[in-house]
């Protein structure tokens, strides 16, 4: 068999798997948001127990037993993280007096929790809206990254930012749920 053939074979097959994930994980009697870490694994960073832990340290996400639930409690425990992270940015800013971190405390965490009280608000009524408003906390995220430039200085900055991109990227697949039913 061609190896080309065999790979195209394999990337088939997975992908039948990855699209029965949700089935799969109800078959088995999972929480709902561990079935939301097996995808968050399967499709964007293979850390699921990563994704548990995080989401395990805020009691209600265990608990949830619907997605309008688990969506409201993960993105409560995001603006709880976002705000922890801009408010330590705040006080870096009293030390380190550039633009790039300025404009990451001010413009662009107030965009970001804003985005995240916007999808939090939308969560019921309209889950489509709700993530719609976390492409645009992406966005924040980004620039910050971007105003910071890698620069080793402010490592625990952007480990704070990555946690928005999880938070942020756990939560769709949460609503995808709501979107898709």
């Amino acid at each position: 068999m061609n190896p080309s053939t065999f790979l195209s074979i394999l990337f088939t097959l997975s992908l039948i798997f990855i699209s029965h994930a949700p089935l799969a994980a109800a078959t088995i009697n999972l929480k709902l948001y561990q079935a939301v870490c097996i995808e968050y694994g399967v499709q964007v960073i293979p850390n699921i127990r990563g994704c548990l832990t995080a989401l395990e340290s805020d009691s209600r996400i265990p608990l949830a037993k619907t997605y309008v639930e688990l969506s409201r409690s993960i993105i409560d425990q995001a603006i709880k993280n976002s705000t922890i992270a801009q408010n330590y940015i705040k006080k870096l800013m009293k030390k380190d007096h550039s633009s790039a971190i300025k404009e990451c405390a001010n413009e662009d965490f107030d965009g970001i929790i804003k985005a995240f009280k916007n999808a939090l608000a939308n969560v019921f009524r309209n889950p489509k809206t709700a993530r719609d408003y976390l492409s645009t906390d992406l966005g924040y995220a980004g620039k910050c990254l971007v105003a910071l430039k890698d620069d080793p200085k402010y490592f625990k900055v952007n480990v704070l930012i990555h946690k928005v991109y999880f938070f942020t990227e756990i939560t769709k697949f949460s609503l995808n749920h709501l979107i898709h039913k």
